[in-house]
């Protein structure tokens, strides 16, 4: 029994550390993503990067961060700007840089609304947009508008195939 003992505490820690430092698994709350994430849908992410090495995703890349403030939530939103970009919005368009983005993922196209029209992202910092302009708080009205590199935790890597509604 000892052995048997001991390879079942190995296999739990091993799916400990991975679940905790490479991958985890979060639920999504809020159709804030919609239709790229449906609210009370599970992800899976990927934590390994913002664990080990530079922080800084992509343009377009998903990403999980903990939101500054009192409640420190964790937030799902995409990736639009990164440090030094302008981004601009203006009837209903999306600029970084002066070029329109193409925003296929959206769920709605005319719903970009915006109560400051421009902004310049800071160094270490990302500008964020939900793909449900209607129904996110993201970089236009969050309390601190810009996310720091420091606050991401996981990349989206995928959308478990159903929803849990008991939460």
């Amino acid at each position: 029994a000892s052995k048997e003992t001991t390879i079942y505490i190995v296999i739990c820690t091993v799916v400990v550390l991975v679940m905790t430092c490479v991958l985890s698994i979060n639920y999504v709350p809020s159709e804030s993503m919609e239709p790229t994430i449906h609210k009370k849908h599970l992800i899976l992410n990927w934590r390994l990067p913002y664990l080990l090495g530079d922080p800084v995703p992509e343009y377009g890349d998903v990403v999980i961060f903990r939101e500054n403030g009192p409640q420190n939530r964790l937030l799902i939103k995409r990736v639009i700007g990164l440090a030094g970009d302008e981004i601009r919005i203006s009837e209903g368009k999306v600029y970084r840089n002066g070029e329109e983005l193409d925003e296929p993922y959206l769920l709605i196209q005319e719903s970009t609304y915006s109560a400051a029209p421009e902004f310049l992202v800071p160094e270490s910092s990302l500008f964020v947009l939900g793909d449900n302009r209607y129904k996110s708080k993201d970089s236009r009205f969050m309390e601190e508008t810009y996310v720091s590199v420091e606050n991401l935790y996981a990349r989206e890597i995928l959308q478990l195939p159903f929803s849990v509604p008991f939460f």
